[in-house]
């Protein structure tokens, strides 16, 4: 397409703010994992913001629309429990005893 011009910045803000969609309202686990993180956002390349586990558990790769996958689950990683923010549903911790 001739005139237009996208930075990289764009494009990144762009794949960063798809990813942020698909965790409004859940929780995630790392690609292969069993463990559901609580999601927050955090800061990613040139101000990008970017959905992580709370707990800092770290996310390998670039594949930020595949690499960690949304879940409706409740949070069962304990780091991200200890993190002390709110979950998808607005709860800061889950009951030890039911």
């Amino acid at each position: 397409m001739a005139g237009v011009t996208t930075s990289v910045a764009e494009v990144l803000a762009s794949v960063a703010t798809q990813a942020g969609q698909r965790f409004t309202g859940h929780n995630g686990r790392v690609r292969g994992s069993a463990v559901v993180h609580r999601i927050h956002a955090e800061r990613w390349l040139a101000d990008i913001e970017v959905p992580a586990p709370a707990g800092r558990v770290g996310v390998a790769g670039w594949d930020l629309l595949g690499a960690l996958v949304p879940s409706t689950d409740p949070v069962t990683c304990a780091r991200c429990l200890r993190s002390g923010e709110a979950n998808a549903s607005g709860v800061e911790q889950l009951p030890l005893w039911q």
